[in-house]
């Protein structure tokens, strides 16, 4: 058994209008390499952690197609919701179309074999920012963005993100304490990019979480300063698709 991560496959199966590669060519007909990279070192016995921007679908039956290919791919597969799953309504609602070897992440927790998996989509922070390691480029998409897509009103941010720290707690206080491995899984980043503490970061070692998984940033520049690392005892691996080169990783350290 091994676990790996990947976030942000932003698929658009159900809604072909939406193709990546308005964003770069390295997005050209990117679920190929991914699936090809998959197949090549994922196996049935495996656990794959997707935290975030999964799917492009503004409703239920337009991410089905995005779950059923994931679901043919090898593992057992856990899904956290990011801030572009417009489909991701209740609980209730998205665990009756997933198809069997997907599983969700939404105030709860996963237990697989000795790994324990729990977490929330979080959101921006005044604490800190990405600036640095992402130039800006205009959205090539920004004026076919529909009224659900547009970016939430400013003034909102930090009441979201109260609210997702009380909802990563949540999660994350019933994780067993006893489980040889315990991972966070979070879209947005829970801490910057040199492991300043955070509210996010304090509630993550609170509860002896081994490591974290995040996606959200794109178009990032590979420097030779490191980005993340370890901070008492909690690991952060930024798992963003084209930051993985669309290759999901391998996160080490968990026992067969």
């Amino acid at each position: 058994m091994a676990v790996w991560a990947i976030a942000d496959l932003h698929l658009s199966f159900g809604v072909p209008n939406k193709e990546m590669d308005i964003f770069g060519a390295n997005w050209k007909e990117h679920y190929n390499k991914i699936e090809a990279n998959w197949r090549a070192k994922i196996t049935e016995d495996d656990l794959v952690l997707i935290p975030g921007d999964i799917s492009w679908g503004l409703k239920l039956e337009e991410a089905k197609p995005d779950l059923d290919w994931i679901d043919k791919l090898p593992g057992t597969k856990v899904l956290l919701r990011g801030n572009h799953d417009y489909w991701w309504s209740s609980l209730k609602q998205v665990a009756q179309i997933l198809p069997p070897s997907l599983h969700v992440i939404q105030n709860n927790i996963f237990y697989w074999k000795n790994v324990c998996i729990g977490g929330s989509r979080l959101w921006d922070s005044w604490e800190y920012n990405f600036n640095k390691y992402i130039p800006y480029n205009e959205n090539p998409a920004s004026n076919k963005l529909t009224y659900q897509e547009k970016p939430d009103d400013p003034s909102q941010r930090d009441k979201i993100f109260e609210r997702e720290l009380i909802r990563l707690e949540t999660s994350l206080k019933t994780l067993d304490q006893k489980a040889d491995y315990r991972i966070a899984m979070t879209h947005y980043p829970p801490i910057s990019a040199d492991l300043k503490p955070s509210r996010a970061s304090e509630i993550l070692e609170e509860y002896n979480v081994n490591v974290c998984v995040f996606g959200h940033l794109h178009n990032v520049v590979h420097t030779h300063d490191p980005l993340f690392g370890t901070r008492n005892n909690v690991q952060y691996i930024l798992t963003a698709a084209d930051y993985l080169n669309f290759d999901p990783i391998l996160l080490g350290g968990i026992a067969p």
